[in-house]
């Protein structure tokens, strides 16, 4: 069993916009998203290193965070988005415990993201939702404690797109997780 909390600090936040044109989530403040999630880790093997499947689910959030609309000759108008993100994600993993207090673990497969996204300010109201799906691919360090139980640091890079329903088209999403986890084997 494997919970986190942690931040999504995205590289690349877009939305098509519609008819306002392009939003862009990087040079506001859409990009930084707080992160709570968890899931397990299922073993199938391995003597030194282990392998087997992960299934995690994460939710991030952020409202009333300013992006801007890229218009013609560069012009950008400043609006504020809303935006809820569910994850659910999973794929095979390896892992290897480093001495006997420290494993290193690794993962990478599908994602498939449901986002909740709305806009509003300078005359440019519009929200959509909708699914998408992308890849992930995670990696981390746990420290086992003597009940137990794992605490440790992970890092995440997923690349998703949104068909959103309404006049904004698709949001494009990429970039890195940062999160604090903790894991109990049963």
């Amino acid at each position: 069993m494997h919970g986190f909390l942690g931040v999504s600090s995205f590289e690349h936040v877009e939305a098509d916009g519609g008819a306002a044109g392009s939003i862009d989530g990087d040079e506001g403040d859409l990009d930084e998203l707080p992160l709570i999630g968890g899931g397990a880790q299922w073993l199938l093997g391995g003597e030194r290193i282990h392998y087997g499947l992960e299934g995690l689910l994460s939710f991030s959030w952020r409202g009333d965070t300013e992006a801007f609309v890229i218009g013609g000759m560069g012009a950008a108008i400043a609006v504020d988005i809303d935006l809820l993100l569910f994850e659910l994600y999973g794929g095979p993993f390896a892992s290897m415990f480093l001495g006997d207090k420290l494993r290193l673990y690794g993962a990478a497969g599908p994602l498939l993201q449901f986002a909740d996204y709305s806009q509003s300010g300078n005359g440019l109201g519009d929200d959509g939702s909708g699914f998408g799906a992308g890849w992930y691919a995670r990696s981390g360090l746990e420290f086992v404690l003597p009940s137990r139980t794992l605490i440790g640091f992970g890092l995440r890079w997923s690349d998703t797109t949104v068909d959103l329903d309404g006049n904004i088209g698709d949001l494009e999403i990429e970039g890195l997780q940062a999160m604090l986890t903790v894991s109990r084997g049963i």
